[in-house]
């Protein structure tokens, strides 16, 4: 039997376990006393089985063809998470690392600096080495996600560097311009601008350019204390996680969470499901409104600090009906409505039906939001650093919207 050993700010959480026939079990540490790994995974003194071990810790693993040439690189089978998460899962989404038995967590942190060339390099070679895993050169780096993306360290003098080993957290996400989807780094960058212009909670996000002109966006990470000297992991999980839904099950239509399992993991883990709640309903509203059919159960996550659990800020927003290529079907359904095109009064009263949330609120919430997105959109589409084709073309869907109203 092979295990990985879950570590915490330096504390022993548990064991991640791969049995003889590839199931995985997590086990916690004996006399350990404190949080839970995940809402999935009370503490107990028996194992969790494999779903869900595989559910929460195989969520901290990238997918799609950034997974795949993640493992090729590594000599891994993709469907190895046990494997993988042996070598890249030093630095990963949330507060733990999970590192080799035997092997200590370092308690200094080393680091090795990226001037503009090797950045340039690095972003530019991620379709072919995701992640820049790197293993025996000691960066072992992991996040969810589909997309190419990268997380650093940015320091204090500007400059960024990536760990070389687990006591250096990464503080920001890099995310280049895929070749796939052109016009993606001024989407995201708008529609998390535009977001936060709405007074919705959303990780700090700006756009910039490499030295030979290739644009990316820089996200600060919300699951860093950033402010802490030294800088600090905070424990994050994604919807899916808390779940114990498998990341290849993200998708309602496989599996995936509903509005209606969000809103009841919100009522039963966070402190104060009056505030949750609402700010998970403007979540909803705003990716409709930019035409996000993407906002699946990893894209909301939840945030835990001294009080417990709160809704994680808002991220990987973009407006996917941009692209042509991409289907109109929504990542979750909102009152039934399986299409964006469908979603009308109708679907927000069901929603709220559905919910156990007052229809009023729901409906006049969405009004509201759709009136605030539509005076921001304008404006920051005007201005730099916004003002470009695919700004435009968010800003029309919404003024569109906002002139047939969305719950008419």
């Amino acid at each position: 039997m092979s295990r990985l050993v879950v570590w915490r700010a330096g504390a022993r959480v548990g064991e991640v376990l791969r049995k003889s026939n590839g199931n995985l079990q997590f086990r916690y540490a004996p006399g350990y006393g404190g949080p839970p790994v995940s809402q999935a995974l009370p503490l107990q003194d028996t194992a969790h089985g494999h779903r869900v071990t595989r559910a929460v810790f195989g969520g901290l693993l990238p997918e799609g063809d950034v997974r795949g040439a993640l493992a090729r690189n590594l000599g891994l089978s993709e469907g190895n998470d046990f494997g993988l998460l042996e070598e890249v899962g030093g630095d990963v989404a949330g507060a733990v690392s999970l590192l080799p038995d035997g092997v200590a967590p370092p308690t200094e942190p080393t680091t090795t600096p990226l001037d503009d060339e090797q950045l340039d390099a690095l972003l530019g070679g991620l379709p072919q080495r995701p992640l820049a895993a790197d293993a025996e050169g000691g960066v072992r780096l992991s996040l969810a996600g589909a997309q190419p993306k990268v997380p650093v360290i940015l320091r204090r003098d500007g400059r960024m560097a990536l760990p070389t080993n687990t006591a250096a957290p990464t503080t920001h996400i890099l995310k280049p311009e895929p070749e796939r989807f052109p016009g993606l780094v001024d989407n995201e960058a708008f529609c998390m601008e535009l977001a936060r212009a709405c007074d919705l909670v959303v990780a700090p996000i700006r756009k910039t350019v490499t030295v030979t002109g290739n644009p990316y966006v820089i996200v600060e990470r919300y699951d860093r204390e950033l402010r802490a000297d030294p800088i600090r992991r905070l424990h994050q999980e994604d919807f899916c996680q808390a779940l114990g839904i498998a990341a290849d099950k993200k998708y309602q239509q496989e599996g995936g969470p509903t509005v209606v399992q969000c809103t009841q993991l919100l009522r039963a883990c966070t402190r104060v499901p009056a505030r949750e709640l609402p700010s998970f309903l403007g979540a909803l509203a705003f990716n409709w409104i930019v035409g996000n059919c993407d906002a699946h159960g990893k894209n909301y996550s939840l945030l835990y600090g001294p009080s417990g659990p709160t809704l994680a800020p808002l991220y990987d927003v973009v407006s996917t009906v941009l692209y042509p290529e991409l289907t109109v079907r929504l990542a979750m359904s909102i009152g039934g409505a399986r299409q964006l095109h469908e979603v009308d009064v109708g679907a927000w009263t069901r929603l709220a039906t559905d919910a156990h949330l007052r229809p009023a609120f729901v409906t006049e919430t969405v009004e509201d939001l759709l009136r605030r997105a539509a005076a921001a959109s304008r404006e920051l589409a005007a201005a730099p650093p916004h003002d470009n084709d695919t700004a435009r073309r968010i800003d029309e869907r919404i003024q569109k919207l906002s002139a047939h109203g969305a719950t008419e």
